[in-house]
């Protein structure tokens, strides 16, 4: 590799490291969530990058969001590859015409739901149009038909009630209240994870919970899991690997390199086994990686929270392996 493709390279590298540092950042600074009902939801939606606030500070979650934003964000949040083709719709010319194109080839919207030829990408959603998008990106649109969408989506959690027992299908749906829904929708498609997940179905279940998951994920060898943060199809850039080993009774977590990312990721999977002790373990973890392999004390084994905590140093000075006991 020349001097030029290094400088290249290390550029990239630094600016997506920036980039996913202000976006965490940005999520932590609005100060209009601090106190709000959905932060943790808000705060989620922002890191993985499928919403944005308005600006670094505000989120404005009471304020209203119209179709196209929701669209954008539950296509977003499914990682559907958006490509910008014509649609049937007369008012598709904007920043939203790729994500109305997915939307129509997947069945999350039709034509004949809207009038004149027209999506009103503008249009302020209501929490029924909320309901029949979720429901049919869930491939439930039959079941949609015959029960009602909203129905169907307070029986999958997607969305509540109010305490008179309607489901204000005509309201319009607030920012926070979209978010949450979106979410909502990724967790009745991915299921919730489990206490102590073995299968690599039930780990790709909680990789795609955690809050600073974005990118990809696909199954190995066994009960193997291969992280691409990058959401690539490059083989390298599989950067994390997480799996139940049998024989040991253990989750064995591996990691391939150090940036700001990987960590993310490493600290919502300890907190996720240790609750109570993550960042304990989080501290430990960051210890080990930044040592080299032949140094002294380059391994560490304790017990958090009523479980096993094993971390130490690869011999290549770079990956860093975790083991958490049952």
């Amino acid at each position: 590799m020349n001097k030029t493709m290094k400088t290249i390279m290390a550029i990239t590298i630094t600016f997506s490291l920036i980039a996913s540092t202000q976006a965490a950042a940005a999520a932590a600074a609005f100060s209009d969530t601090k106190t709000h009902w959905a932060k943790v939801e808000i705060d989620t939606a922002v890191n993985q990058g499928w919403i944005n606030g308005y600006d670094a500070k505000t989120f404005k979650p009471n304020a209203n969001m119209t179709r196209a934003e929701f669209l954008k964000s539950l296509v977003s949040a499914l990682k559907l590859k958006v490509e910008d083709t014509d649609t049937p719709f007369v008012d598709d010319t904007g920043w939203f015409r790729s994500y109305i194109a997915i939307g129509l080839k997947q069945s999350i919207i039709k034509v004949e739901d809207y009038t004149e030829d027209m999506f009103e990408p503008n249009r302020m959603i209501t929490r029924e149009e909320i309901a029949r998008m979720a429901i049919r990106a869930l491939g439930k649109d039959a079941e949609g038909v015959k029960s009602g969408y909203l129905a169907v989506a307070k029986k999958l959690e997607i969305m509540q009630g109010y305490p008179d027992g309607s489901m204000g299908g005509e309201k319009n749906a607030t920012r926070a209240e979209a978010v949450v829904m979106v979410s909502n929708t990724l967790a009745a498609k991915n299921g919730k994870p489990v206490a102590y997940p073995k299968t690599k179905e039930e780990l790709n279940t909680l990789i795609q919970s955690l809050p600073s998951f974005k990118g990809s994920t696909s199954y190995a060898r066994k009960q193997a899991l291969l992280i691409n943060l990058k959401g690539t199809d490059v083989f390298s850039d599989n950067t994390v690997t997480i799996e139940y080993v049998e024989d040991y009774k253990r989750i064995s977590l591996n990691t391939y390199d150090s940036s700001e990312e990987v960590r993310a990721l490493v600290k919502d999977i300890l907190k996720f086994y240790y609750p109570k002790s993550f960042e304990k373990a989080y501290n430990n973890y960051i210890k080990i990686d930044e040592l080299k392999s032949t140094d002294s004390g380059s391994n560490l084994e304790t017990n958090y929270d009523g479980r096993v905590f094993i971390v130490y140093k690869g011999s290549d000075n770079t990956g860093v392996s975790i083991k958490i006991g049952a």
